[in-house]
């Protein structure tokens, strides 16, 4: 028995899994026949290992992740569509409010660091986020979920 650093609650390894005392009691209620005066089993509920396991899904990363050095499109709108901005890199004057919009099925974000400025989770098709630049400069941006993911705004006046 241990405490999990997850949920705090009281966790037991049964079988090489890890179970949530709790859990694991309202698995075994659900057993009765749906009448109040239906007792839960007097021993234990023992989870049998899974026969085969499959491989964690991966993704590479890179560690050092630089601003696109792409020429600028002048746009207002990003597409983000098979974990990437495009285009990747806009050019907007200022006052312009940028729309991002998820087109993947997996959530994504938009963080810009100079501001720390970070869009809601874009979880499914068509969420959009949209930011207003008020001064001219270059502000990189990247996904916080997948930091390979990377854009840049231009803003001129």
């Amino acid at each position: 028995m241990r405490i999990s650093p997850l949920t705090g609650r009281a966790v037991a390894l049964v079988g090489g899994l890890t179970t949530v005392g709790l859990a694991t009691a309202g698995l075994a209620a659900c057993g009765g026949g749906g009448s109040p005066s239906a007792a839960a089993p007097s021993s234990p509920t023992t989870l049998q290992a899974p026969t085969t396991l499959h491989a964690p899904t991966t993704m590479h990363m890179p560690a050092n992740v630089a601003a696109p050095t792409t020429a600028p499109v002048r746009t207002h709108s990003v597409t983000i569509r098979n974990f990437a901005f495009s285009p990747a890199v806009i050019s907007i004057r200022v006052g312009t409010t940028v729309t991002w919009t998820n087109r993947d099925d997996e959530a994504h974000t938009v963080f810009f660091l100079y501001d720390h400025s970070n869009s809601p989770v874009l979880v499914n098709n068509h969420n959009v986020y949209r930011k207003t630049f008020g001064a001219p400069g270059r502000f990189a941006y990247h996904c916080s979920i997948h930091p390979f993911m990377v854009g840049a705004v231009v803003v001129t006046r």
